[in-house]
């Protein structure tokens, strides 16, 4: 079992990296797609968004490294593992769904960038252990 902790957290890490990325392309976009007279990014529903996905990002990263580092303190790292796969892979499902979302009818396209990043993240919560599994874990280690 102490072989999965290692696949569950590259999960975490290729989560936060995935959604770093899609945010960075649907905020380029944002800047280049323009509609009713000005760019797409402008408009506030999609700004406060993306601004409340920044900061969810941010707080997946920074428990991942925190996983990272009971790993590399050679720690019990489960319990940070757990909650860093957890967060990271349903976190990117909401993330890179509104990006998608953002880039409308070419959002679906395989040409770009983010139609691949939809079909990709979609493994997150599945592959090394299900967001349910993860759950078990973590109620379990804390005695639930």
């Amino acid at each position: 079992m102490q072989n999965f902790q290692g696949e569950r957290l590259c999960g975490a890490i290729m989560g936060v990296g995935a959604m770093e990325m899609a945010l960075e392309d649907a905020l380029r976009y944002g800047r280049e797609r323009h509609a009713f007279g000005r760019p797409i990014g402008k408009f506030q529903v999609w700004r406060h968004k993306f601004a409340e996905h920044l900061t969810a990002v941010e707080a997946a990263k920074l428990l991942t490294y925190s996983a990272v580092q009971k790993m590399v303190d050679d720690e019990e790292p489960t319990m940070a593992v757990s909650m860093a796969k957890l967060y990271a892979a349903d976190l990117a499902q909401k993330v890179i769904y509104d990006c998608m979302q953002f880039h409308g009818g070419y959002g679906y396209i395989e040409e770009y960038d983010i139609s691949r990043a939809y079909r990709d993240m979609r493994l997150l919560p599945i592959g090394g252990g299900t967001s349910e599994v993860m759950k078990e874990i973590i109620s379990k280690l804390h005695g639930m």
